[in-house]
This record gives C-alpha cells, sequence and structure tokens, in this order.
C-alpha cells in the first residue's frame, strides 16, 4: 500500500488503541508497537515513519502528557526510538520476503491447477 494510506491506516488504529487504553500507558505502548510493525509490513518506508512518529505523538500526547500536552522526555523518546526501529525492521523484512520471493519464482503468479 502506498505511503499516505499506511500513514492514514496507522494514525487510525493508533487513535483506537489511545482511545481505549486510555488507563494503561505501558499496555498502550505494547499495542501501538505492534500497530506500527503491522502497518510497516504492508507500506513503503515513508509509510512506516509516519505511522511510527503518529503513534508517538498519540503515546507522548495523550498517554504520558498532561491534559494533552505533547511530553517530551527520556521516557518518550525512548518509546519514539523503538517504534522507529520497529517501523524500519518490520519495512525491511518485508522487503526482504518481496525479495526472496521475486527472485526464487515463488512470488504469486498463475496456479498451474488453474492454467
Amino acid at each position: 500500500m502506498k505511503g499516505g494510506y499506511g500513514s492514514a491506516l496507522g494514525f487510525g488504529c493508533g487513535v483506537g488503541v489511545t482511545t481505549f487504553t486510555g488507563a494503561w500507558p505501558l499496555l498502550a505502548l505494547i499495542l501501538l508497537a505492534a500497530v506500527v510493525v503491522i502497518v510497516s509490513l504492508r507500506t513503503t518506508i515513508f509509510g512506516a515513519g509516519l505511522a511510527a512518529l503518529q503513534c508517538w505523538g498519540l503515546y507522548a500526547t495523550f498517554l504520558v502528557g498532561v491534559r494533552g500536552d505533547l511530553t517530551v522526555d527520556e521516557h518518550t523518546t525512548w518509546a519514539l526510538a523503538l517504534l522507529v526501529q520497529l517501523a524500519v525492521l518490520a519495512f525491511l523484512a518485508s522487503t526482504a520476503v518481496r525479495v526472496i520471493a521475486l527472485v526464487t519464482g515463488t512470488a504469486a503468479g498463475p496456479s498451474p491447477v488453474r492454467s
């Protein structure tokens, strides 16, 4: 999926996670990390980076911040580094799988049974 769609999907899922886990910041961070990984597996590096940044913004603003203020401290910068690293690793893993499938010829093609 294109970067803009990946970014939008990451933001929408991040808002849902933030809404339903507002009382548990650690659970929210784990679920936001899962959102970043899942979206990063299916989008471009641009979409993966934006999804990580948006999920971090939701975390640092509504789950750690007081009254919706963006909180940038040691804890939230650690969370940002975690989310960005997960996004890059998931994107690279999905790219490697696609390249290996293309090189080995196991990429989706016409089924020999249907041909």
